[in-house]
């Protein structure tokens, strides 16, 4: 009777096994559901028709979002709106293109879209910065570059002058690959090339792929399947005059690659370029009646010179021949002396897209989950080249909740979008309500506890009010009534992975304890702990045990490496199975017996 009773109850115990096993095996997707490939996501995500925030989630979003993606893009580009991927648009999507995104909220206007950035003049300056490889010719592609400009100087009050050197207000460049902005090439293909908007920094610049099959001007071989210098490089100068791209098919700000042809700007493209810079004024004057003579615009340093004879009245115009020398270079000043290391204090230190960046002087390390990145340290401006010139110090930098990174520097602060300066930067300290009095900020940092962005300087610290861009009214407080343990005049300070919050002074940081409200009492060696320097005597090696990104590693794995294992999701299942199989054995051994009984 016993063994009756417990069959339902074993039975039981050992189907609730099964399905807790069942249950700790990884789902898995099953192809058949895919409706959009992963490249088809991208493609809407890189071009403007999925925000690029659920890059990260792109399986699972809605098929709602993706059919909807796919109907503006097909609005956008002149196609039927069928929100599936069709032929025609499927043939769009593999296309070459502008990598430059499509405008949002516009896409329903069948007319040209304006950035709303604008340059200051309209007698703009330009150059082209790479010494060029891939079979093209420098003197031909300059004069590509020359009548693609004078494509909208023709139709509006624009400008352009050729100079030599970084100092114009578009620069070129032809890139390949990851080339430092953000916005990789992906070799010859689809992404021609892209341009920056009016503004600082990298701003009104163009850089080509030059791993593209370019045709130029005056090419003796057919155009086969190349591509249009010409006519990419006039539609990427639209960007940089501040025009986004138009919904027009024909027009030249279109985004997609249109082929060879007679470059001219279509009515879309000249009403946006005369809003934005007014219309050509008519010139005036007597007719010659001589041919006009088409000249190549002159190398970079290599001016006309004029002879006049007093014989005749002959006056003739003659182009030197151009020497081989080294052209000009604009006067540089030299770098200051790189910082040591393992023996140096820290002006700002910050954790920007999951790295850590320390910054002294001019320079900067970037600290992953490896430690100190190979190059390092390297010229904050490499990175970010808006910053003012004349800088000798970076007082604090933070990341902000959208990503945004916030550099002070003296009684100036900058806010940079990736590496490009924000419009209307940089602005002064009191913009944000601080004194007129404050000199400099010591750091800026988010602070867990309560997700609020905290400033110190000297004595006192000010909490910031991110949606009104204001300190608060009830500040400054007095540092040490609230941070105990912090001593006046920190170096730096900023939140780590790990939720806590660390201050920098001198050569030694602390770590703040959120729940006794004050730092813990000892004292660590920031080149050791954060470096990876080697221990100075005296000093007791310590692990550098703060949390990375890096995933756990397990069983032989874990020893290879030297840290500890952590048991993986198959040990686990292997253990449940083995409980499993035990508990089925003792089932069948009882269900046995009772029929033996």
């Amino acid at each position: 009777m016993v063994v009756y009773t417990m069959l339902p109850c074993m039975r039981l115990l050992v189907y609730s096994c099964l399905l807790v096993y069942a249950a700790s095996a990884p789902l898995r997707h099953h192809p058949d559901l895919d409706f959009f490939s992963e490249e088809q996501i991208q493609y809407l995500t890189q071009f403007g028709y999925l925000p690029e925030s659920d890059r990260e989630t792109g399986n699972l979003r809605t098929d709602d979002q993706l059919k909807k993606a796919i109907s503006d893009l097909q609005e956008f580009a002149g196609l039927p709106r069928t929100g599936r991927i069709d032929g025609p648009t499927s043939e769009l999507m593999t296309k070459p293109r502008c990598g430059v995104p499509d405008p949002q909220g516009a896409r329903r206007k069948k007319r040209y879209t304006v950035h709303g950035q604008t340059w200051s003049h309209t007698n703009l300056t330009w150059s082209l910065r790479t010494w060029l490889t891939n079979g093209l010719d420098h003197g031909k592609t300059r004069y590509d570059l020359y009548q693609a400009l004078s494509v909208w100087s023709d139709h509006s009050k624009l400008t352009f002058k050729e100079v030599n050197g970084d100092h114009g207000d578009i620069l070129i460049y032809f890139e390949k690959g990851y080339h430092g902005d953000g916005y990789p090439f992906d070799g010859k293909g689809q992404v021609l090339a892209h341009a920056f908007f009016p503004g600082s920094g990298r701003g009104g610049d163009v850089h080509f792929d030059i791993e593209e099959s370019w045709h130029l001007t005056g090419d003796a071989d057919s155009n086969g399947d190349k591509t249009s210098l010409l006519s990419v490089a006039a539609h990427e100068f639209g960007h940089s005059l501040g025009l986004a791209h138009s919904s027009v098919p024909g027009a030249l700000m279109y985004p997609w690659y249109q082929g060879f042809g007679h470059i001219d700007l279509h009515e879309d493209d000249k009403l946006a370029i005369q809003q934005l810079y007014g219309v050509k004024e008519k010139q005036w004057g007597k007719n010659s009646g001589e041919r006009p003579v088409h000249r190549w615009p002159p190398r970079p340093g290599v001016r006309p010179f004029h002879t006049t004879t007093t014989t005749t009245t002959t006056t003739t115009t003659t182009m030197p021949r151009p020497r081989p020398t080294r052209p000009p270079e604009p006067p540089t000043t030299e770098a200051p002396e790189a910082p040591n290391t393992c023996n140096t204090s820290y002006d700002a230190i910050a954790l920007i897209r999951g790295e850590v960046f320390i910054f002294k002087g001019k320079y900067l390390w970037r600290v992953g989950d490896e430690g100190v990145h190979r190059g390092y340290p390297a010229l904050a401006e490499r990175l970010w080249p808006s910053l003012p010139k004349n800088f000798t110090t970076i007082d604090a930098v933070y990341e902000r909740i959208d990503k945004k990174i916030v550099f002070f520097i003296g009684k100036f602060y900058y806010v940079f979008q990736g590496n490009f300066l924000d419009y209307g930067y940089p602005k002064p300290l009191t913009h944000l309500g601080l004194p007129a009095s404050l000199t400099k900020i010591d750091a800026a940092m988010i602070w867990s506890h309560n997700s609020k962005t905290y400033l110190f300087s000297g004595t006192m610290y000010w909490k910031l009010d991110e949606d009104s861009g204001k300190v608060e009214l009830d500040y400054p407080r007095d540092i040490q009534r609230v941070w105990r343990g912090v001593e006046y005049d920190i170096d730096t300070a900023f939140q780590w992975k790990d939720g806590a919050t660390y201050f920098f002074k001198g050569t030694k940081f602390w770590k703040f304890n959120d729940k006794l409200m004050r730092i813990n009492d000892e004292a660590i060696d920031s080149s050791e702990f954060w470096m990876r320097c080697p221990s100075k005597p005296g000093n007791r090696p310590r692990p550098n045990d703060i949390p990375t990104d890096r995933p756990k590693m397990h069983g032989d794995e874990a020893e290879k490496h030297g840290v500890d294992a952590e048991p993986s999701g198959a040990h686990l299942i292997s253990s449940m199975t083995w409980v499993t199989i035990v508990l089925i054995v003792i089932a069948n051994r009882l269900i046995i017996n009772n029929r033996l009984l």
